[in-house]
């Protein structure tokens, strides 16, 4: 990642609100391939899982938020999104099979 991370988080949302969601996983998967520490890996997998629960691929994102929590146990906004995500995955309505 670039060092200034606030100014890079801002071009990737501001890719991803474009509709470049491609172009800003992209340049996440190249910053995760020339990372150097576990740290630095989970903060781009941080990243990777915000952009992919945007666009609700959240299998992709759990699994991106669980690498977090792999490397940082402790990490809340991940551990949110996890119990989040699987709260949307186990949703379960006898109304919506039932109408």
């Amino acid at each position: 990642m670039i060092d200034n991370k606030k100014e890079y988080v801002e071009q990737l949302r501001y890719l991803v609100k474009e509709g470049r969601v491609t172009e800003a996983v992209a340049l996440l998967q190249r910053d995760l391939e020339q990372a150097t520490g576990e740290e630095e890996r989970a903060e781009i997998w941080f990243e990777l899982g915000v952009i992919y629960n945007g666009v609700a691929d959240f299998p992709r994102a759990l699994n991106c938020f669980n690498a977090v929590l792999r490397v940082n146990r402790d990490h809340l906004q991940a551990r949110a999104y996890v119990e989040m995500i699987n709260g949307i995955l186990n949703y379960y309505s006898r109304e919506l099979l039932n109408p």
